[in-house]
């Protein structure tokens, strides 16, 4: 990834070499940290997220004080509160929301920690909070925290993979059911947090590809395309293909904007698609003995036409090899961007025109296996049309108060108590503590007013991004994982153990955003 001017002993400040060994900790230990198999993960990583975070913001904090006190007594004070960006303000307006949703909540203390829920409660929204603002007013980019990232990623992929084909090398399986054993892998946990996981990986690999100039950090790059995509077909979740969906075309739109860009992208998704052979091939090698996939994901590894994309891609790379022998050629990007934005319009269109016909006006048609996702009703995405619809029955009996402020945060649980008996009978699960949905799951918790401040952040943050990304193109791969993130989320929830990387790379967006907007 192109870097941005490379800071001198000087002005490299202790502040900043904190916030570069926090984020290598939690790019490599906090991903791999259990305490006992998969029996406390969430909790594992929930507290092992909070104690950094407490340790980073508290030495940060002594660091910059210290710093303000001696630039004062030597007359160079500088302000200690610089002026709040537009994503600063809203993030702190969603958790000065939260806030009041905790206070007005019938359950303050399940509010507060999120224990009814998945520990997403103001706690944890404070910490990301804090880490939101320490890691924007000192980050500066150093190569080998993405190195870390990368590669620690690409272990965690493996063991997805692995455990997949019933190989455990960390025992992690060992004592566990058979549902347990085939729903859970790697150190991460069940299949959903696993496809959340890699949906964030996978399009950092791709743009710190298409944008590193280093050779060394590309070709970890590409590496690790290589295990995130397997990564990612193992996880064997709707979130992983939808994130895929959204995946390739956002980086192709972001790789578009330079020829060079352009070409490396096109070799990423050559080396993206064989990826899925030599899955193929390992599958092949040990008889094929695992946890059976999804169809969508069969097809992508075993289906003969998913050659076609590796032979087009390369062919694609071979010809911008050649248009480039004598120099990067005449590129229209700005017509190729406005093509393929486009392009992925017309796909998402033509997407929800067919969801929309096949749920609610052509109910008769066969439509095979596509029935999944294209039919929606109770069923749909393993029921979850069910929580989505018992979610808004609920949120309709809210009085003014909820409506704005939600029944307080990671609540859901409470909200859906009702309709358990009917879960139970209809589909076997004694509970739930979530819509299956982050969106809906914040309108219920946090309400409209929660919610809106949420995508604020999302929002702003990707177009300030955006903004920066003319003059520093790294910032490309960190609003990708967000996006992606995002996307996977439409089926998926919060939770502390990949949420963590979102409000990171949503961190590490706005650091890169408020330095470019203001270098000196």
């Amino acid at each position: 990834m192109k870097q941005p001017q490379p800071e001198t002993k000087s002005n490299y400040t202790v502040s900043n070499s904190l916030v570069n060994y926090y984020l290598a900790i939690m790019f490599s230990f906090f991903p791999i940290f259990l305490t006992d198999q998969y029996a406390h993960a969430r909790t594992d990583k929930y507290w092992f997220y909070l104690i950094a975070t407490g340790i980073l913001v508290v030495s940060v904090g002594i660091c910059m004080a210290l710093s303000n006190s001696e630039a004062k007594r030597i007359g160079e004070e500088k302000p200690l509160f610089k002026p709040l960006s537009v994503t600063d303000i809203l993030m702190l307006c969603f958790l000065g929301l939260a806030l009041i949703s905790t206070v007005l909540s019938a359950y303050p203390t399940e509010s507060l920690f999120g224990t009814g829920g998945r520990n997403n409660g103001l706690l944890l929204l404070l910490m990301y909070t804090l880490m939101y603002f320490t890691i924007t007013r000192n980050y500066v980019y150093k190569d080998y925290v993405f190195i870390i990232y990368l590669l620690v990623s690409a272990i965690i992929a493996l063991l997805t993979v692995l455990n997949f084909f019933y190989i455990d090398p960390l025992g992690m399986l060992k004592g566990y059911d058979e549902a347990t054993a085939a729903d859970f892998g790697s150190t991460l946990g069940n299949k959903n947090i696993i496809a959340a996981f890699m949906c964030v990986y996978l399009p950092v690999a791709v743009m710190a590809f298409v944008t590193a100039e280093k050779k060394a950090l590309r070709a970890v790059a590409g590496v690790a395309i290589i295990f995130a995509y397997m990564g990612l077909l193992c996880a064997d979740s709707t979130s992983d293909i939808l994130g895929l969906l959204v995946i390739l075309p956002i980086t192709a739109i972001f790789s578009a904007r330079k020829f060079i860009y352009l070409r490396r992208w096109l070799l990423a998704m050559t080396i993206l698609f064989i990826a899925g052979k030599l899955l193929f091939l390992f599958a092949t090698l040990i008889g094929d003995h695992n946890k059976g996939f999804e169809f969508m994901q069969e097809f992508l590894i075993y289906h003969p036409l998913t050659y076609l994309p590796i032979a087009v891609f390369g062919i694609l790379w071979l010809l911008t090899v050649l248009l480039s022998r004598n120099g990067e050629p005449r590129y229209p990007a700005k017509a190729v961007q406005i093509i393929l934005i486009a392009l992925f319009s017309l796909g998402i269109i033509t997407v929800i025109g067919l969801f929309i016909n096949f749920s609610f006006i052509d109910r008769e048609t066969d439509i095979g296996n596509f029935e999944k996702l294209l039919r929606f009703d109770d069923y749909w995405g393993t029921h979850r049309g069910f929580m989505w619809r018992v979610s808004f029955e609920e949120f309709s009996k809210y009085d003014v108060r909820q409506i704005l402020f939600g029944n307080g945060p990671d609540t859901a649980y409470y909200v859906l108590q009702p309709h358990f008996a009917e879960l139970s009978e209809r589909f076997g699960d004694a509970s739930t503590d979530c819509a299956h949905n982050e969106f809906i799951n914040y309108l219920l918790t946090q309400g409209v007013l929660g919610l809106t401040a949420y995508l604020g952040v999302m929002l702003t943050v990707i177009v300030r991004g955006l903004k920066a990304a003319r003059r520093n193109p790294m910032v490309l791969a960190f609003i990708g994982a967000i996006i992606c993130y995002l996307a996977q989320s439409t089926v998926n929830l919060y939770n502390p153990i990949v949420t963590p990387f979102l409000f990171i790379f949503l961190s590490l967006t706005e650091a890169i955003s408020r330095k470019e907007s203001n270098p000196l």
